[in-house]
């Protein structure tokens, strides 16, 4: 795996079809709107522990979920 020494930056679009220019720099991910100076810094270890809080929330969901139906089928039984 090669080492992030310079800022690379892609143009991207969200699922909301806005434009995005994300810049990979080593502190981390640089979020901004095209054609604006100002941007929002995302620290690489803040972005793992949301995505991992955004996993674990989906799967406390669809368990608790799963339980409701089981309940539900032995009510109706």
């Amino acid at each position: 795996m090669t080492d992030l020494t310079r800022p690379v930056t892609r143009k991207v679009t969200t699922l909301r079809g806005e434009p995005l220019v994300v810049t990979l720099t080593p502190e981390g991910l640089l979020l901004r709107e095209p054609r604006r100076r100002s941007g929002f810094l995302l620290p690489y270890g803040v972005a793992f522990m949301q995505a991992v809080r955004i996993q674990v929330e989906a799967e406390r969901r669809a368990k608790a979920a799963a339980k409701r139906e089981r309940q539900k089928a032995r009510r109706t039984r």
